[in-house]
């Protein structure tokens, strides 16, 4: 049987792991179009790797229904929102949402090789729930985070794209004293460490058509500084510094060339306070013209 502080400490990690390739990509939808995609998501893992590399046999299995929005400003800009919830055998409960703007500056032309597209992003995430990230069952470390995306995106004439996305994370949540107070108590030496900053990047290829959608992509994660997860060892997730490596995909279909179904897959295969974690995606895309 799992202990409570392990089983807070998986949980906590969760969102990071689930996430997946984040909220912001290389297209537009153009102004006054409107993309709605509902989705649940299988997740299971049977490993969990802590300090110093080492993996414990701490298993998960949970699901999360998830909602993705982005809509067109303008040619050049689109807002994205996102939001989730998790279900567990042990708690479940509002995840961590956030709201995003994409900006496209420059469309270099290519000639007969096609074009390449230099995106930004930025926004904010944000836990959508008031949840103790301290109690045994508790979901998210409840992190505030600023993300910066640059995306550069080249399309190629037969269809085929390449996507090369690079951010850095700051994050402004802070340790609560109650928090540390209550885990003084088990542990009167601990010293805490604050949430950490990081950076990701991901490697994405893929060839859409009118009917259908189809990608693979691989994403690293790493955060220099931050705590580490020791069984036994009462700790705040929330100071927990998250690294992995992922790899994934995503297949869309639509017989009309608007409203379609997707199925995507993602695996983490090694990292740092992270669930080895499988995840199995459906779930609905509902295009509007507003």
């Amino acid at each position: 049987m799992i202990h409570p502080i392990f089983l807070h400490v998986i949980l906590a990690l969760l969102p990071v792991a689930l996430s997946g390739q984040g909220p912001l990509d290389g297209f537009l939808k153009g102004k006054g179009a409107l993309d709605l995609a509902p989705s649940i998501s299988f997740n299971s893992a049977r490993n969990f790797a802590g300090a110093g590399g080492r993996t414990f046999p701490i298993a998960y299995k949970g699901s999360m229904i998830s909602l993705f929005a982005e809509y067109g400003l303008s040619r050049r800009v689109d807002l994205v929102a996102t939001a989730a919830y998790v279900f567990t055998s042990n708690r479940s409960g509002l995840q961590d949402g956030g709201i995003f703007l994409k900006y496209r500056p420059l469309r270099l032309a290519l000639n007969g090789a096609g074009q390449i597209d230099l995106l930004l992003g930025s926004g904010l995430g944000f836990p959508l729930a008031n949840y103790a990230p301290a109690e045994s069952g508790a979901l998210g470390q409840k992190a505030l985070i600023l993300p910066a995306r640059i995306l550069v995106q080249w399309q190629t004439p037969p269809g085929f794209f390449f996507l090369l996305a690079g951010g850095y994370n700051v994050r402004f949540d802070r340790l609560r004293e109650n928090d540390v107070a209550a885990i003084r108590k088990l542990r009167p030496d601990y010293t805490p460490t604050q949430p950490a900053n990081f950076s990701s990047l991901l490697l994405k290829a893929g060839f859409p058509t009118a009917r259908y959608y189809l990608d693979a992509w691989l994403e690293w994660q790493h955060t220099r500084t931050g705590s580490d997860f020791l069984p036994g060892q009462p700790d705040l997730p929330q100071s927990f510094g998250v690294s992995y490596t992922q790899a994934g995909g995503t297949l869309f279909y639509s017989e009309t060339g608007k409203n379609g179904f997707f199925i995507s897959g993602g695996y983490i295969f090694s990292g740092r306070n992270a669930n080895r974690l499988l995840r199995l995606t459906a779930g609905m895309v509902f295009k509007f013209s507003l």
